[in-house]
């Protein structure tokens, strides 16, 4: 219920506006929204976007961008144990995202680190035991 700004008159029918000084109340304009975030009852989020030409709101995608994909596996391979272990890490965190191109990013970081990390493994310990002196012994030559 409201009243009339200019007499203070109450306004039965807000559209048609006040019966004595005939003044319509003036309507907002509502925002128009591009963009916004849902989250449901699991917790997970989805982002909707104004689609123009259909004048509906579509799901949007999420995803990584391929060089950033590209970028994060160069830097598991070249950094090493280090590298493996932080993406093992990254991985499981990526592959537990209600996003599937995240998950699908996390599987994978997650094998390469593995491999990585299993490789580094080996290495260690195959020059470990070379120069260990448990399979081969080099012999020292005096001059």
């Amino acid at each position: 219920m409201s009243f009339c700004p200019k007499c203070g008159r109450e306004i039965v029918d807000e559209s048609l506006g006040c019966p004595v000084c005939d003044i319509a109340k003036k309507q907002e304009q509502a925002e128009t929204v591009n963009s916004f975030v849902v989250e449901d009852e699991k917790g997970t989020y989805q982002k909707f976007q104004n689609n123009a030409y259909q004048q509906q709101y579509q799901p949007v995608e999420q995803t990584i961008h391929p060089a950033l994909k590209v970028i994060v596996i160069v830097l598991i391979i070249l950094v090493g144990g280090i590298g493996a272990v932080a993406g093992l890490i990254a991985g499981t965190i990526l592959m537990k995202s209600p996003i599937e191109d995240y998950q699908k990013f996390g599987k994978l970081i997650t094998i390469i680190s593995a491999v990585m990390l299993g490789l580094s493994l080996i290495c260690c310990l195959m020059s470990g035991l070379l120069y260990g002196g448990a399979i081969v012994s080099i012999p020292m030559i005096n001059y």
